[in-house]
C-alpha cells in the first residue's frame, strides 16, 4: 500500500476539514491549510491529532493560496516533516457575491488567484513528488457554478470552470506515471461555505432545487472523494455532488 502524505488546502472547516479528516481515518498523514481563522485552525488540529493514527502526524499552516512562493514554503514544510507528497486535495477558495456590475478587477484577480491560480501552484509542486513514488491522487474542489454558472458571479464561475480544463489536462500528462486527477462539483453543501450563515428558512428554500429529498452535506462530498482515492482506473472526470440540481 502507497504511503499517503497529503495536504488539503483549505482544511480546517466544511468541505475541506470533511477530506482532511477523511484521509486521517486512512492512516494519512495530513497537513492542512488556512489563510486567517486562527481559531478555527486551532479546533481543525486538535480534532484531526486526536484521530491520528501511530506514526502519523498533521500540520497546520497558515499562507495566502495565491501566492506562489508562500504556497511553496507550505509544501516543503510539509514535505520536510512527511516526505514526499502523495495526494493533493485544491480545497481554498474565496466567494465574494459580486455581479458583472459590480465585480472590481481586484475582485476577479483575487477570486482567481486563489481558486485558480493556487491550484496549479500546489499541482506543479507536488508532481514531482508523485512521479518519484509511482503514485498520485489529486482531487480539485471545483463547483456546480462551473457547469451551469451559479449566482456568485463570473469571477467565481470561471475560476472553478477553470479547475475543470486543470484537471482534465493533468489527468492526460499524469496517468501513465500512476497519478489520477479528478475532480469533484458540489453545489447546496449545507455545513460548508456560505451556507454556515444561512437561516434555516433559507438552508429550506434550497431543497426546491434539487431532485431528491434533501440538500448535500459534507459527507456526501467525502463519499465522492473516498470513490475517487480507490480508483486507479478513474482519472479526469467530474464528479458532480448536487441532488440533480445539474445533469449532463
Amino acid at each position: 500500500m502507497n504511503k499517503l502524505n497529503a495536504i488539503v488546502t483549505g482544511g480546517t472547516r466544511g468541505i475541506g476539514f470533511g477530506l482532511a479528516e477523511a484521509l486521517v481515518k486512512r492512516g494519512a498523514s495530513v497537513a492542512v491549510t488556512y489563510a486567517g481563522n486562527d481559531a478555527d485552525a486551532k479546533i481543525a488540529e486538535s480534532k484531526l491529532n486526536a484521530q491520528l493514527s501511530n506514526g502519523r502526524k498533521v500540520l497546520v499552516l497558515k499562507g495566502d493560496n495565491s501566492d506562489s512562493e508562500q504556497i511553496k514554503r507550505l509544501y516543503l514544510k510539509a514535505k520536510e516533516v512527511f516526505g514526499p507528497i502523495t495526494v493533493l486535495v485544491n480545497n481554498a477558495g474565496i466567494m465574494p457575491i459580486r455581479s458583472f456590475d459590480e465585480i472590481s478587477f481586484k475582485d476577479w484577480d483575487d477570486t482567481i488567484g486563489v481558486n485558480l491560480n493556487g491550484a496549479f501552484y500546489w499541482c506543479s509542486l507536488v508532481v514531482q513528488d508523485m512521479k518519484g513514488e509511482g503514485f498520485g491522487r489529486i482531487v480539485n474542489i471545483s463547483s456546480v457554478a462551473a457547469r451551469g454558472g451559479g449566482v456568485i458571479g463570473p469571477h467565481y464561475a470561471a475560476s472553478k470552470a477553470g479547475m475543470l480544463g486543470l484537471t482534465r489536462y493533468a489527468a492526460r500528462e499524469l496517468g501513465p506515471f500512476g497519478i489520477t486527477v479528478n475532480a469533484i462539483a458540489p453545489a447546496f453543501i449545507e455545513d460548508a461555505g456560505p451556507f454556515l450563515e444561512w437561516s434555516e428558512e433559507k438552508i429550506d428554500s434550497l431543497k426546491a432545487k434539487v431532485m431528491v429529498p434533501r440538500i448535500g452535506n459534507v459527507g456526501d462530498v467525502v463519499r465522492a472523494f473516498d470513490y475517487l482515492m480507490d480508483s486507479p482506473f478513474v482519472t479526469g472526470v467530474t464528479l458532480d455532488v448536487n441532488g440533480g440540481t445539474f445533469m449532463i
